[in-house]
Parts: C-alpha cells; sequence; structure tokens
C-alpha cells in the first residue's frame, strides 16, 4: 500500500497521448490546425480490424481531430510522421525513460521499437494510445511541457530533504526545450477547445470563470 502507482505502474494511455503527436506534427510544420481532414464517417480499416469514432464526421479540422478525439483522423495524420520523428519525439517528451522524479523504484514502461513503427498498424495504434506503456508522472511531466512553453523540468515531490538540522538540496532541475514556445502555444489553445467546444469530449469540465485545457481519454 505503499509504493507509489504514479511512478511505479506502466499502461496504455488511450487518447490521452494523441496531443503529443499531434505536438510533433506542430514542431515539424508538418500540419495546419485548421486544415481538413477526411476521417471517412468515422469508420477506418486498419490491418483486419475496423477501427471508428464514436462522433461520426466525413470530415473534420485537424485541430478538431484532438478536440472530438478521433482515431480515424490520427490515423490519417500520424502518417505524416516517419519512424525516427515519433520515437525521438515521443523520447524527448520523456516517454520509456525515467522522468528523474524523487521517488525510489521508477518504471519506465516501453514503447515500440523504431522499425516496428515502420509498420503502418504499429504506427496507428500509437498516434491513439496503444501500443506504448507509460507512467502517470511520465504522461504529468509530458503535459506540463506543454504548458510550460514547451519547457521540460525534472518532476519533484520535495524542494530539499532536512537531517540533524542540516539542509541537504537536491541537484538543479534539468530544463529542456522539447517543443517550440509557437507549438506549445498552440497546442495549449487545442486543449482549451476540448474543454470549451460544444462538440469538445471534455466540456462537461467548464467551470464559469476559468480556463481549462485538457484531453479525455
Amino acid at each position: 500500500s505503499l509504493n507509489s502507482t504514479a511512478s511505479e505502474y506502466a499502461y496504455e494511455m488511450g487518447s490521452v497521448m494523441k496531443p503529443f503527436i499531434f505536438a510533433l506534427l506542430l514542431k515539424a510544420g508538418k500540419i495546419d490546425p485548421l486544415e481538413i481532414i477526411n476521417v471517412y464517417g468515422g469508420k477506418y480499416k486498419l490491418g483486419k480490424r475496423v477501427i471508428t469514432d464514436s462522433h461520426k464526421n466525413d470530415t473534420l479540422s485537424a485541430q478538431d481531430i484532438i478536440v472530438e478525439s478521433s482515431n480515424v483522423g490520427m490515423i490519417q495524420i500520424v502518417d505524416r510522421l516517419n519512424e525516427f520523428e515519433i520515437y525521438n519525439g515521443l523520447l524527448d517528451f520523456g516517454f520509456s525513460r525515467k522522468t528523474g522524479i524523487d521517488l525510489s523504484y521508477e518504471q519506465v514502461g516501453n514503447m515500440p521499437s523504431i522499425s516496428k513503427l515502420k509498420n503502418k498498424v504499429y504506427k496507428s495504434t500509437i498516434s491513439y494510445g496503444y501500443g506504448l506503456q507509460a507512467t502517470f508522472i511520465q504522461l504529468l511531466s509530458a503535459y506540463n511541457a506543454i504548458t510550460n512553453d514547451g519547457v521540460m523540468i525534472t518532476p519533484r515531490i520535495a524542494n530539499h530533504l532536512e537531517k540533524n538540522s542540516k539542509t541537504y538540496k537536491y541537484k538543479e532541475q534539468e530544463r529542456t526545450q522539447v517543443l517550440p514556445k509557437s507549438s506549445a502555444q498552440k497546442m495549449k489553445e487545442i486543449l482549451v477547445k476540448v474543454v470549451e467546444s460544444p462538440n469538445g469530449t471534455a466540456k462537461r469540465t467548464k467551470i464559469p470563470g476559468l480556463i481549462i485545457g485538457g484531453k479525455t481519454g
């Protein structure tokens, strides 16, 4: 009961992973949030399986793929990234490596290898959050980079340690620019639309007087 499930348990994240793929597309200049994407009526055959959306649309703007959480839309746009851009991009966001949080037994989860990401099925499923396992702390740290103008910092539980009236400081938190500020700002605007748009999947979390962004999964 003393184990920290936030840092010791890795699981498939589902749709909360979608914004990171979208952010990588923004970073690479390979998507315009307002461009129109064919989402095939919310149904698409991937390998032997048919992938369906809860919202049925023939087309969506690219940003509305996130707002309405379209799996079919993600399959269409992730194809613009190659396997190296996906793998290295998610690695930059901290997936499949330790965050450095000051807790014992931190797990790293896993994600498909570069060779697997050459396969359309692996590439597609990772775009909507499956085939990759991560901890909640990894996810929290990655989202923090979006809200922090693209800068990722080492998460901390404590500011310092004390023993026998002596203070022991942690080493400086590492800071890494994983997204351009402009891409992070655009991603934040899209996450706010997830809450504020009439078709947003998180519209029930809207609170008058507060600006809230997020992603359902």
